[in-house]
């Protein structure tokens, strides 16, 4: 349980979890929608639960992070300035293109308000705006609005009784909400990109930290068993809930909740326990390049799509031609998302430190004339 280990794990989640949504977009964005066989179509279905596992891995990491923020001369910038330039650049030159590919032809494009509301990542907060003008990019909305909330969570919930105790208050306000007792406003708010749909599982997320910390000090055999445990539980209950989901035995609001306290406890499970299949080369470098990989690959998708029916009618097996559907657009987002990463997102994490740098210089100067004039 060495720091590179965690490390490698959540990168190898995120990794995973930014594939599954791939995957699940390559069958449910054509129109109809590729046909599979059943099996395969009922994993594919709960592919959009990827995001909750990149929420859940997200607490986790801002949780993981957050004292070495802390430990800098201005904590909240440091903070702040590390996450707007870990998600702006790239989510900026996507949004460019956007709003170009939007004005043309026929289409109306979006007025400056709702540009701005893209620019300052407010546009969650907007009714008939939330899914944002980059594709996908629904989660980078509910995404900005945790983190800037974060650090006030964070303050309070810093014990594993406190994170506990959040988690549970957080999801019993959910269930309110969602059976309608909090009346219409906390129905909505369980909607796809509602607050009460989503607090929770970033809850989870912060909650599988503190818990992490505590199992850390465990030894090593005895975590690497209670890592097996918690796999092998968070594995049956997610392959019940999969089966649940596609007999619609369960409701999107609260199944979306159920998946993310599952997936709170395969984190926890893989960071004691870290499977070599899940975690390996491979599934690391994917979670390097998931963000490039889950903004840019709907675009893939989409110019992809007369390719998808040529397949589909060349190949009769349903569940083949999804396949290569399938790894045709990974074949070309991955790449792509490798030279977004390279070109894109690491100048502009470098730009975030070069900042956060120059600001604190500028402060220890200042205060250091302060004290010559004294």
């Amino acid at each position: 349980m060495a720091p590179s280990n965690r490390l490698a794990f959540l990168d190898a989640l995120r990794g995973l979890a930014a594939v599954y949504v791939v995957i699940f977009h390559v069958m449910a964005m054509p129109s109809p929608a590729l046909a599979t066989g059943p099996v395969m179509g009922a994993i594919l279905a709960m592919g959009g639960t990827g995001v909750a596992l990149f929420f859940v891995i997200s607490a986790f990491s801002l949780a993981y992070t957050m004292p070495r923020h802390a430990a800098t001369p201005r904590p909240l910038l440091s903070f702040y300035l590390h996450r707007v330039f870990r998600i702006a650049p790239l989510f900026f030159v996507l949004l460019a293109f956007s709003i170009w590919r939007d004005g043309r032809g026929s289409h109306a494009g979006h007025s400056a308000t709702e540009i701005l509301a893209n620019v300052t990542f407010t546009f969650n907060l907007f009714d008939g705006w939330e899914a944002g003008i980059v594709w996908a990019s629904w989660a980078i909305g509910v995404e900005m609005l945790f983190y800037a909330v974060f650090p006030l969570l964070f303050h309070f919930i810093h014990t594993l009784t406190r994170a506990s105790v959040a988690a549970l208050l957080g999801t019993i306000i959910s269930l309110l909400a969602v059976t309608g007792m909090l009346g219409a406003p906390g129905l909505a708010a369980t909607g796809d990109y509602g607050l009460l749909r989503h607090l929770p599982v970033f809850l989870y997320g912060i909650l599988a930290y503190h818990a992490f910390k505590a199992l850390h000090v465990m030894q090593p055999s005895k975590a690497r068993r209670c890592g097996m445990g918690l796999l092998v539980i968070g594995g049956t209950v997610l392959i019940g809930l999969t089966l649940a989901s596609a007999r619609a035995a369960l409701s999107p609001a609260i199944g979306w909740g159920l998946f993310g306290a599952t997936y709170a406890v395969l984190l926890l499970g893989m960071s004691l326990f870290p499977l070599s299949a899940v975690v390996n080369r491979a599934t690391t470098y994917l979670g390097q390049v998931s963000y490039s990989l889950y903004l840019a690959h709907p675009i893939v998708i989409a110019l992809l799509l007369p390719v998808f029916r040529r397949i589909q009618a060349s190949v009769p097996q349903p569940d083949l031609a999804y396949l290569a559907c399938a790894a045709l657009t990974l074949g070309i987002a991955i790449p792509l998302a490798q030279l977004g990463y390279r070109f894109i997102e690491v100048p502009g994490i470098r730009a975030g430190h070069h900042m956060l740098a120059y600001i604190n210089a500028r402060r220890t100067t200042a205060m250091e004339r302060a004290d010559q004039r004294e």
